[in-house]
């Protein structure tokens, strides 16, 4: 997700885009492996089997006797996505889950879809928006307009000579996302914050994915500074100390700037500028990945 984590709950406009470097696929438990990951996946999907089976909507929904039969036979999840890093982890797996197990073909509209994709994310959250699963289901770059409405765009890191280069930075740190969320909620709860991210952030966050669609630079990057100056500020949770200096002078010079991926806290943040030089300060401790 480039834009729309938290404020997306709040009715902002949210971008999402495939990143292709990963990948996921189903697979079975083979006596040879030494990792232990399958187990693992296994194990994982099983609990996953049980939030479902104590759902009605998703007994309904979903064929959860076959999806039992198949985890007993050793199914698991071969992903190379990381976990916790906000690459969308959960959401490949929840649209795998739907996509496998579908008991019928339901006539959902996209919206529908993407609430009951959100409602099986929220497993893994406490709570989700539903745009990571819908965009890996439908394989496609997403967009919620200003009406919630789910659209599939053209992805803007396509476009021919686009002057914003997005980069991932690995922090290497590990996070919680559920006591992240948590926290949000606990802030929406303040009439205060609630009003800020209404008045500041939800208005930058739509500006940013309608001008970084267009390629417009000059104005994409007063509302990503709006935005990153926003969550450096209320969101000090999500802002790894360890890059608290990095993300400041970000702001203070504008060679980059610097933002949440996901729910933060550690994992993949996101980096944007102009070219890959203006990243130096944080090439030197970070690995920093392009994002094409």
């Amino acid at each position: 997700m480039l834009f729309g984590e938290y404020s997306l709950i709040c009715n902002s406009m949210g971008l999402v885009v495939p990143f292709r470097s990963f990948s996921a696929q189903w697979d079975w438990i083979k006596k040879t492996d030494k990792t232990g990951f399958s187990k693992k996946s296994n194990a994982h999907l099983r609990n996953f089997h049980v939030f479902l089976e104590n759902n009605a909507d998703y007994r309904e929904i979903l064929d959860l006797s076959c999806m039992l039969h198949e985890l007993d036979n050793g199914l698991f999840f071969n992903s190379t996505i990381p976990q916790g890093y906000g690459a969308g982890s959960s959401g490949a797996l929840v649209a795998a889950v739907y996509q496998r197990f579908l008991k019928n073909n339901p006539d959902f509209t996209t919206n529908e879809l993407r609430y009951v994709l959100a409602g099986m994310e929220a497993y893994f959250h406490g709570n989700s928006s539903g745009i990571d699963p819908i965009s890996c289901y439908l394989g496609e770059t997403v967009l919620i307009d200003e009406n919630s409405n789910i659209i599939c765009v053209e992805n803007p890191l396509n476009m021919t000579n686009q002057p914003i280069k997005v980069f991932l930075v690995d922090t290497k740190l590990p996070r919680e996302t559920t006591m992240l969320m948590q926290h949000f909620g606990t802030q929406l709860h303040q009439y205060r914050f609630y009003k800020k991210l209404h008045d500041q952030l939800i208005p930058a966050v739509n500006q940013a994915i309608q001008h970084f669609r267009k390629g417009d630079a000059t104005i994409f990057f007063k509302s990503a500074h709006a935005i990153s100056a926003f969550e450096y500020t209320y969101f000090e949770p999500m802002v790894p100390d360890e890059m608290r200096s990095l993300w400041q002078k970000g702001l203070q010079n504008s060679d980059y700037i610097m933002k949440l991926c996901g729910s933060g806290g550690g994992g993949y943040l996101l980096a944007f500028a102009t070219d890959e030089n203006s990243l130096q300060s944080i090439t030197e401790r970070f690995e920093v990945i392009p994002l094409q």
